[in-house]
């Protein structure tokens, strides 16, 4: 069974994590500033393309705060990331091995990988945060086991 019922929901739980961290990023928020600072750095704009349910977020890191972008197509991305929104739902968990699903194509990207993949232990806060963020939202059902 998928984890999100619609487009809708996906965009309220994973777009709404990512609106919500560039709001901590507003407040001063040191450590996602830092993942900010370093995500800039490479000038990085994310395009993230969800299937089941279908959603497109683009996370441009350029600004700052980092600007989250919904099913818009007019921002040119750096890299692109093409899975299931539950593969996110799983990655942002920190249960992917994003190595191994660029690998075996459960996740498709496009872009600067490598150098990507090396910015993979800045955004390990993330992880902890998004079952955070659906415990504050009341989503206790979405927080996959440790």
């Amino acid at each position: 069974m998928a984890y999100f019922r619609d487009s809708q929901e996906c965009d309220a739980m994973l777009g709404g994590f990512f609106r919500a961290m560039s709001q901590e990023v507003t407040k001063g928020d040191k450590e996602l500033m830092r993942i900010q600072e370093k995500l800039a750095e490479i000038e990085l704009i994310v395009k993230f393309v969800w299937r089941e349910p279908v959603l497109t977020v683009t996370l441009d890191f350029t600004k700052n705060p980092f600007m989250v972008y919904i099913n818009d197509s007019t921002v040119t991305p750096t890299a692109t990331f093409t899975l299931t929104a539950d593969e996110a739902h799983r990655f942002w968990h920190g249960k992917v091995n994003l190595a191994k699903a660029l690998t075996t194509k459960a996740i498709v990207a496009r872009g600067p990988i490598p150098k990507i993949l090396k910015l993979l232990p800045v955004i390990q806060p993330m992880y902890r945060r998004y079952p955070l963020y659906l415990k504050e939202k009341g989503r206790d059902d979405l927080v996959l086991a440790k």
